[in-house]
């Protein structure tokens, strides 16, 4: 019966969308009017001729037509950044701050380099690990990265954008059947950030450094763990954001024990709940 709902109201939602009444829809597929509304309540169903004509003629993929849930392309890279940009800045800024003293001194000229470095990883927006960490979702597996952590030290803040740079990354595939077991997790903090005194609506969790894990634990059939990054959702208009409920669909059809102990799958299906704010409000309450 959800399917169906799910159905009907999809037919309505992406109808008013492309600005198409019942009748006109109805002259583009040869049917009659009342065949429209009867689908849109829920009462009878289209066949599979007319979804596929639907899909058609409201311009959506079939899966997101009757499930509602964006189409999943394959391979798709969770948190791998769109281009290189940010790295051309972070060496230009590495440059710019060198360059300054790099004829009279080059031991100075040298430690202005590593602070530039040090300010672009650590106090940038950019999450410069993502060209190293990110994962792959494929249809028979994960493409992932080894020496994933769930947690990053300082050090590793420094080193693992250098990896990336080196060309160092040395992905590792696992099929979905050597898995396990996949928990879904966001590890809150002991404080609730949204309770204390902001200033500008900031919060100490709107820092690339400062949000909240999120991530998928991924346990092997030989009982390895993998950590999947998945802080990516955190900014609103991410593909990661958009599909990331699409993505805990597919997994949860797999063969495969799925935990969600803080029901996150439901949540993050609507785009304007805050995860981590709606989190915070289901445990202090």
């Amino acid at each position: 019966m959800m399917s169906e709902m799910a159905l009907a109201d999809n037919i309505v939602k992406y109808r008013k969308k492309n600005q198409l009444s019942q009748e006109q829809l109805a002259e583009s597929l040869n049917i009659s009017r009342q065949s429209i509304s009867r689908w849109e309540t829920g009462e009878t169903l289209p066949g599979i001729d007319n979804l596929i004509s639907l899909s058609g003629l409201l311009d959506i993929s079939l899966d997101e037509l009757i499930t509602g849930e964006p189409y999943l392309h394959f391979p798709f890279d969770y948190g791998k950044p769109k281009n290189r940009w940010p790295v051309f800045f972070l060496v230009l800024l590495i440059i710019a701050f060198g360059g300054i003293v790099a004829i009279e001194n080059i031991f100075f000229s040298l430690l202005l380099c590593i602070m530039a470095y040090f300010m672009g990883t650590f106090m940038s927006p950019f999450d410069f690990k993502r060209y190293y960490t990110y994962w792959t979702l494929n249809r028979t597996g994960i493409t992932y990265i080894n020496d994933a952590k769930k947690k990053y030290t300082g050090v590793d803040e420094l080193i693992i954008p250098i990896k990336a740079l080196l060309h160092l990354r040395k992905p590792q595939f696992i099929s979905y059947r050597r898995i396990k077991r996949i928990e879904i997790k966001v590890d809150l903090f002991a404080y609730n950030p949204n309770s204390m005194i902001t200033i500008d609506d900031y919060v100490p969790n709107m820092g690339q450094t400062m949000h909240e894990m999120f991530y998928l634990e991924v346990t092997t059939i030989d009982n390895q763990k993998i950590y999947l990054d998945l802080r990516q959702y955190y900014w609103p208009d991410s593909k990661e954001r958009k599909m990331l409920a699409t993505i805990l669909t597919f997994l949860k059809r797999k063969n495969i024990e799925f935990i969600d102990k803080q029901n996150i799958t439901e949540i993050v299906k609507d785009k304007n709940i805050k995860l981590t704010k709606e989190l915070y409000r289901l445990r202090d309450e």
